[in-house]
C-alpha cells in the first residue's frame, strides 16, 4: 500500500512524473476473462411442454429461452433408446444484473453434459421427471453478448446427439461509473486502503487533516455507496496518525497506521469490530517501517516492511515480516549465499495464498537495490522482487528479474494480489538509467514462472493499489496522467491479453486526482483515494 499525503503533495508529483527524491533511488518508487464461472447449484427452470414428433422448449413465465430441435422422439418398436435432449430453458434470459442463469434440461438420459466454450464440462444434476438443472454464473459485462452452451445426453454408457443452446447476457457495460463520489465534509485528506466488510459493505482506512496534522479515519459505507453519519470515525485522536493498510476477516477488522509519539512515528496494529475501540496489538520498534499488513489462516497475521540491517556491511535497510506473537523475519537477500548485507530490500506489499504442497506462503513484493552486475564503474541499482516465504519455515524464495530488453537496467514492484488459481500479480515499474519508468503488470505462477506481462498505457502510473475480481482479472488502482493535474484510474485487465478490458478515468477540475486502493465484490468494483484534496470513493460496474 502506497500512501500520498498532502504534506508529501511535492513527492507526489515527482513521484507521477517519474522519479522519487530518495537518497538511495536511481528512478521510481513506483488475465483469459472468467467473466463468469461454472457452478452445478440445482435450480427450478421451466416446465417444458413436449409436442409430437419435434422438440420445442416452452417457459410458463417468459423468462426462459426456448430452444427448438430436430431430434425425433425415441422409438417404441423395442429397439435400443438412444438419448436425447428434449427441451432446454435458460432462466432469465437476457440476464440484465451480475447473477445466476438457471439452467433446465429435459432428456431421455441418466446424464447430461454442458459444455462452454473457455469453461471446463459440467455434470447437471438430475431431477424429477426427467429435468435436469445447473447454473452459469456471470459476474461482469465483458460477458455481454450472445453465448452458447452444448448439451450431451447419456444412459447406460451411450451418449447422445449433442444440443445447442444459446442465452444472453446484458449487463452494464464493465467500467461504467455507478457513483463518483468526492467527500469533503471531513477536510482535506485521502482514503489509503480498502477492504470489503461482509457480503454487502467495505470500510475505507484513510488519512485527514487538522491544520497540518494528520489523523487517521475509518469510513463504511454499503456497496451501493450509500452510508449515515455513523459510517465515519476517527481512530486514534490523541496521536498524529497517518493510515497504511486494513485487512478485514469476517466482522473483524484489522488497522496498520503510524502513529507519531515524543520519539518519532512508529508503526501500530490495532483490531477492531465496527463501533468499538480498536484494541491495540503490536507497536514497532524506532526506524521501522511498515508498508502492508495481511491476514491468513488461523487468524495469522503479518506486518510487512523494512528495518535497519542487523549486520550493515554493504547495506543499510532490510526487508522484515513482523508477526503479532511470533519471531521477527529478517529478509536479506543473498544471491551469493556466501555474502550477507550486500543489498537494501525494501517490502512494499504483501499476501497469503494457499499452495498445494508447501502450505500457505506469504508473498511479499518490493525492490532490492546494490550491485545486480559486475560493472566498471560499479553501480548500484533497483531490481523488482517477488518473494515466498513458507509457513513450514523453508528458506525464502527470491525471484529478482534480470536486465530487461533494450536498455531497462532497473524497476521495482509497489503492489500484489493473488488470483483465483494462487498465482501473483504484480504491479512494478521498469526503466533504465536515463529515468523513463514504464508500469507493467506481471503474473508469476507459484515458485517464480513468469506466466504473462503487460506494459500499461501510456501516462498511466505504477499501481499503487491491484485487486482481484470473482470475474476473473485484475483491477489496478493509479492515475492517469502526470504534472500537477492528474485523473482518479482504475484499469480492468484479463491475464494474457494486453490492453485493458476497461477504463474508469475520473476528474472533475484540475488538480491531482489518484486511486491509491481498490476492491472488487461480485456485484461491482470499487476504488479509493484522492480527488482534488479531498477523500474520494468511484462505484464501478464490474
Amino acid at each position: 500500500m502506497i500512501a500520498l499525503h498532502r504534506s508529501l503533495a511535492p513527492v507526489a508529483l515527482i513521484c507521477l512524473a517519474g522519479c522519487p527524491l530518495d537518497p538511495l533511488a536511481s528512478c521510481a518508487d513506483y488475465d483469459a476473462c472468467t467473466a463468469s464461472s461454472d457452478s452445478t447449484a440445482t435450480t427450478t427452470g421451466g416446465d417444458p411442454t413436449l409436442p409430437t414428433g419435434g422438440i420445442q422448449t416452452v417457459t410458463s413465465d417468459g423468462e426462459g429461452t426456448p430452444t427448438t430441435s430436430t431430434s425425433e422422439a425415441p422409438s417404441t418398436t423395442g429397439d435400443p433408446v438412444v438419448p436425447a435432449v428434449m427441451s432446454v430453458v435458460f432462466t432469465p434470459d437476457p440476464l440484465e444484473q451480475v447473477g445466476i442463469i438457471d439452467v433446465d434440461v429435459v432428456a431421455d438420459a441418466d446424464h447430461v453434459r454442458m459444455d462452454r466454450p473457455g469453461f471446463a464440462s459440467v455434470e447437471l444434476s438430475k431431477g424429477p421427471d426427467d429435468h435436469f438443472h445447473g447454473a452459469i454464473e456471470i459476474l461482469s459485462g465483458l460477458s455481454n453478448g450472445t453465448r452458447e452452451a452444448t448439451f450431451a445426453p447419456r444412459l447406460e454408457q451411450i451418449e447422445g446427439a449433442t444440443e445447442l443452446g444459446h442465452y444472453t447476457v446484458a449487463l452494464p457495460e464493465a467500467g461504467s461509473e455507478v457513483l463518483w463520489d468526492v467527500i469533503p465534509d471531513d477536510g482535506l485528506g485521502q482514503v489509503d486502503a480498502l477492504a470489503l466488510l461482509g457480503d454487502d459493505a467495505l470500510v475505507g482506512l484513510g488519512t485527514v487533516f487538522d491544520g497540518n496534522t494528520p489523523h487517521c479515519y475509518a469510513h463504511r459505507r454499503n456497496l451501493d455507496g450509500s452510508y449515515s453519519g455513523a459510517d465515519v470515525v476517527l481512530l486514534f485522536p490523541e496521536y498524529p496518525c497517518t493510515a497504511v493498510d486494513i485487512e478485514i476477516d469476517g466482522e473483524t477488522i484489522d488497522l496498520l497506521v503510524n502513529v507519531t509519539g515524543g520519539d518519532g512515528p512508529r508503526w501500530r496494529v490495532a483490531t477492531m469490530m465496527w463501533g468499538q475501540a480498536p484494541t491495540v496489538l503490536r507497536t514497532g520498534e524506532k526506524d521501522e517501517v511498515a508498508h502492508a499488513l495481511a491476514r491468513g489462516a488461523n487468524d495469522r497475521r503479518a506486518i510487512c516492511g523494512t528495518g535497519p540491517s542487523s549486520l550493515p556491511l554493504m547495506d543499510t535497510i532490510d526487508g522484515r515480516v513482523w508477526t503479532l506473537n511470533g519471531s521477527t523475519v529478517e529478509l536479506d537477500y543473498r544471491p551469493n549465499p556466501q555474502e550477507w548485507h550486500t543489498f537494501d530490500e525494501t517490502v512494499k506489499d504483501c499476501d497469503f495464498r494457499s499452495h498445494p504442497i508447501r502450505g500457505e506462503q506469504l508473498v511479499l513484493v518490493g525492490e532490492v537495490y546494490g550491485l545486480h552486475e559486475d560493472v566498471d564503474p560499479p553501480t548500484k541499482r533497483k531490481r523488482p522482487f517477488v518473494l515466498e516465504l513458507d509457513g513450514q519455515g523453508g528458506e525464502p524464495s527470491w525471484i529478482v528479474p534480470g536486465l530487461g530488453p533494450g536498455n531497462t537496467t532497473q524497476g521495482g514492484a509497489s503492489t500484489v494480489a493473488i488470483d483465483d488459481q494462487g498465482r501473483a500479480v504484480v504491479g512494478l515499474y521498469t526503466c533504465d538509467d536515463a529515468l523513463d519508468p514504464e508500469p507493467e503488470l506481471r503474473l508469476y505462477e507459484p515458485g517464480g514462472v513468469l506466466a504473462w506481462q503487460v506494459t500499461l498505457p501510456a501516462e498511466v502510473s505504477v499501481p499503487f493499489g491491484l485487486t482481484w475480481s470473482p470475474a476473473g482479472y485484475a483491477v489496478i488502482a493509479g492515475s492517469l496522467g502526470t504534472g500537477n493535474t492528474t485523473q482518479f484510474l482504475l484499469q480492468g485487465y484479463v491475464p494474457h491479453t494486453y490492453a485493458p478490458a476497461w477504463t474508469l478515468a475520473k476528474g472533475k477540475q484540475a488538480g491531482l486526482h489518484i486511486a491509491f486502493a481498490v476492491v472488487a465484490a461480485p456485484g461491482v468494483v470499487v476504488g479509493a483515494g484522492f480527488g482534488a484534496g479531498y477523500p474520494a470513493f468511484a462505484f464501478v460496474e464490474p
